[in-house]
């Protein structure tokens, strides 16, 4: 009995330590526009040779989740850190690359420095983003990266910078069934549920041509590598409204959590979007 209290005590005080540590090293958060002034531990001034951006959907339902990229290339360029952050949504973890701190929830960085293969390559780190609803129908994603030479010190010869401020539009569902039969918008909606597991539905517009014809629509699957895993859709349609359900399982023997890439062809529209499966 003595040897399980003993055991419970020593347990205990690690997780304290653990969560101590973790709640007194800040200095990885607070680094975005929206929450600080950049990656000062490091060096006061930003430069500009340091190009960091945000890439993914433009536009998000209540409630939904997006994917996004933040790139980084420039500076030392030996290996790399970053932050993002947003005002109003949910921040969301997609791999262990990256982590959440308890004192800075609304903004994610780096678990480790990420390397870079040459000091001539772009590197980038994805995330999620869920919408909340806002008094403006508008929100706005910060992003800050760290370019570093990979020796462990902070000093000024590690350079950083801000990336441009992602605008990102909110729209109610009031706006999306407003729409919901105008087949004149070509759209690529994000799929649901995403995160999901075993299957999910991947819903998309097809606009109207000048003919009223059918068109040629492609709607394919990739892995992060580029490798196409399924053709969902490879037909001509008239224009309108499409759901399609995608379970890998039935298509690929996947049997690990992964990011998929779902890409939407109609003529010379194109569109790719993220999906994320949890096994």
């Amino acid at each position: 009995m003595k040897v399980n209290y003993l055991l419970a005590i020593l347990f205990l005080s690690f997780v304290s330590i653990v969560v101590i540590a973790n709640i007194n090293d800040t200095k990885l958060i607070g680094c975005t526009e929206l929450n600080g002034y950049g990656c000062v531990c490091h060096t006061v001034e930003k430069d500009t040779a340091v190009h960091v951006w945000i890439e993914g959907p433009e536009s998000l339902l209540v409630g939904q989740t997006g994917f996004y990229r933040m790139f980084m290339s420039g500076g030392p360029a030996q290996a790399g850190g970053y932050n993002v952050a947003g005002r109003f949504g949910e921040m969301v973890l997609v791999d262990t690359f990256s982590r959440q701190h308890p004192l800075a929830m609304n903004e994610l960085t780096q678990a480790f420095s990420l390397p870079f293969p040459t000091t001539q390559d772009t590197i980038y780190w994805e995330f999620g983003y869920t919408a909340f609803e806002t008094s403006t129908n508008w929100d706005t994603l910060y992003s800050c990266g760290l370019s570093l030479l990979w020796d462990s010190i902070p000093d000024h010869y590690d350079r950083w910078n801000f990336g441009p401020k992602f605008p990102l539009k909110i729209l109610s569902p009031s706006d999306v069934n407003a729409n919901a039969f105008r087949p004149e918008d070509f759209v690529l909606y994000q799929n649901y549920p995403n995160p999901f597991n075993p299957s999910t539905k991947i819903k998309f517009t097809i606009p109207q041509n000048v003919k009223s014809e059918k068109q040629y629509v492609t709607l394919k699957v990739f892995d992060v590598l580029g490798n196409e895993v399924a053709v969902l859709v490879d037909e001509e349609k008239y224009a309108g409204d499409y759901e399609i359900e995608f379970s890998p399982g039935t298509v690929i023997e996947y049997q690990a959590s992964g990011i998929f890439l779902y890409q939407l062809t109609v003529g010379s529209l194109r569109e790719t979007k993220k999906m994320v499966f949890l096994k």
